[in-house]
């Protein structure tokens, strides 16, 4: 259960090797950043305020990741741990407030207005970005790495690299990769070997980690066991919710299979390890006035996909609500919610944005197989709206709700309404020197060589929905833990 923000995917590999390629549009610089997500762009002005020459390399059209590209509510431990050009983007102009349950949340000055602090602070420090483009292959020494080097998360007996030698990397090469109408990426490239960038300094900012796949570093994603670093809370947990909602396509036959959304997966015993991820989503911004974007009709609606709602709507399974709010440790609450569709950002739910558990392959996956699992979850919101407004299971409530909900305008309006960016809370990670683990959170390490600040509550998602005795189970997502600082 090895905890990393997001956003700071890092890696910082040395190299001195000039462009050669002489077919290639190439750049030779002091430092290539990876990944215009807010980390990405932050490490770019820091570098380019020592006075370093910076390419920002953004595979979409757009600066800040998710801040910017779905959250504009932020909200941190201590405000007092922020500062510099993070504190100028985020906060200028904008009033802290105090949360109940300690630390300080911001409403924030929306995602369009975020997108644009991001662009004019780059344009400011005269730093080169890059857009469209996503990187294909990496040299690393004499080796040229074209796919991640990696099937398999790290094994807990398993050696890990650690010369750096080794993984000395030279160069990227980059595809041109646009995004489509939407904001989603393009499972195949315009144009192959498009740009070559070599630098003295790479760091990938990137959720996706696509860089540090290619380096030759050692990396891993999904959950480790308890036993991995010696982590009472790692691994699998217990499920979050167990629904008293058949499973199967004929009820009680579990050689009939499964309904749609309810996955064929085997979890391991408490404590061990996988290779799953919390489950990722959209975070949209809607209007519910009537007056907002359309969200676009279904081209591929089937209602036996949503037979999983169907018949928790029958039986009276409350799949809305089910979001633990911590208050104090090992203390939770449950926020009673209504039926509806289209909120529930960030939901702990059955039934809200996220299917859980169908972002297995997206960690460590190609651009294809990540391209499919964009668009599904843009589909999911188009479906399960029409679903809500004429499945005659949906009860009133929801198709007041549904018929009313389109995207808000002003926030995303060059993609359509739809968020330009997807929430992937976890994927690579690179496996170092040093870790961060379960006692680095509890406050029981001096770390050495800090270099930043963190203070924030450590929550976790669920990772796959599944069956449980017979039952759908949303499969982990719960732990309590303190932070101490």
């Amino acid at each position: 259960m090895r905890h990393h923000f997001a956003s700071i995917v890092f890696l910082a590999l040395f190299g001195s090797h000039a462009c050669i390629a002489a077919d290639v549009p190439c750049h030779d610089v002091d430092v290539c950043v990876y990944g215009g997500t807010a980390s990405g762009v932050m490490a770019a002005l820091a570098a380019g305020k020592e006075g370093a020459n910076v390419i920002l390399v953004e595979p979409s059209r757009w600066l800040g990741g998710m801040t910017g590209g779905g959250i504009n509510h932020l909200d941190w431990g201590k405000g007092n741990t922020v500062g510099g050009s993070t504190y100028k983007i985020l906060m200028e102009g904008v009033k802290e407030q105090p949360r109940a349950h300690g630390g300080h949340a911001v409403q924030g000055i929306g995602n369009r207005a975020y997108r644009e602090r991001f662009k004019k602070a780059v344009e400011d420090r005269g730093i080169t970005v890059i857009y469209n483009h996503r990187v294909g292959k990496v040299q690393v020494g004499d080796r040229t790495i074209d796919s991640p080097t990696r099937k398999d998360p790290i094994a807990m007996n398993e050696s890990i690299t650690k010369s750096k030698k080794a993984n000395v990397i030279q160069s990227i090469t980059l595809d041109y990769a646009p995004v489509d109408e939407t904001g989603c990426p393009i499972p195949e490239p315009e144009k192959r070997n498009a740009i070559t960038i070599s630098a003295k300094v790479f760091i990938d900012c990137s959720y996706e980690g696509d860089v540090l796949g290619m380096s030759g570093a050692s990396y891993t994603w999904g959950r480790e066991s308890r036993e991995h670093y010696d982590e009472s809370l790692a691994g699998v947990r217990p499920s979050l919710w167990v629904h008293d909602i058949d499973p199967y396509v004929e009820p009680g036959d579990p050689e009939s299979g499964l309904v749609p959304f309810v996955q064929d997966k085997t979890i391991g015993p408490l404590g061990s390890a996988d290779s799953l991820s919390m489950g990722y989503c959209f975070r949209h911004e809607f209007d519910m006035s009537g007056k907002g974007i359309p969200i676009p009709e279904p081209t591929n609606y089937d209602p036996a996909e949503f037979e999983v709602y169907r018949r928790a709507i029958r039986d009276g399974v409350d799949i809305f609500s089910n979001r633990h709010m911590r208050t104090t440790l090992n203390k939770f609450t449950v926020h009673k919610k209504a039926p509806f569709v289209g909120g529930a950002q960030s939901n702990r739910n059955l039934m809200g944005s996220t299917v859980y558990g169908c972002n297995e392959d997206y960690p460590n996956g190609d651009w294809v197989a990540r391209s499919q699992i964009w668009k599904f979850h843009q589909e999911f919101l188009i479906n399960s709206i029409h679903f809500a407004k004429t499945d005659p299971s949906a009860p009133k409530s929801m198709k007041q709700r549904a018929i009313k909900t389109s995207f808000k305008k002003g926030v995303f309006d060059e993609t359509g309404g739809w968020p330009n960016q997807f929430y992937v809370r976890q994927a690579r990670r690179l496996v170092s020197s040093y870790v961060v683990t379960q006692k680095d959170l509890e406050g029981r390490t001096d770390p050495p060589h800090a270099v930043g600040l963190a203070a924030y509550g450590v929550d976790d998602w669920p990772y796959a929905v599944v069956v449980e005795d017979g039952k759908v189970a949303v499969q982990g997502g719960a732990f309590s833990i303190v932070y101490i600082d």
